[in-house]
């Protein structure tokens, strides 16, 4: 079993325990809300960039290819 888990991607699992006491608890809820301000603004960072890809992809395949708007863009 340690061999497998050595290669298994990081899984949060591994990282917390079941939770045992009322301290614990309050020790994981204060880890998630740390990060959890971390990963929305990720979240709508990857949303903006995904957004902005889509957008330049239409564009992209209505221009002609091998014209210099084409190469601009």
């Amino acid at each position: 079993a340690a061999f497998l888990s050595q290669q298994l991607p990081y899984s949060p699992c591994r990282k917390y325990a079941a939770i045992s006491s009322s301290e614990q608890r309050q020790s994981y809820k204060n880890d998630f809300n740390a990060e959890y301000s971390e990963y929305r603004d990720l979240h709508a960072r990857i949303e903006r960039i995904t957004r902005r890809f889509t957008q330049l992809d239409a564009k992209l395949k209505q221009l002609l290819q091998g014209t210099e708007e084409y190469k601009v863009e």
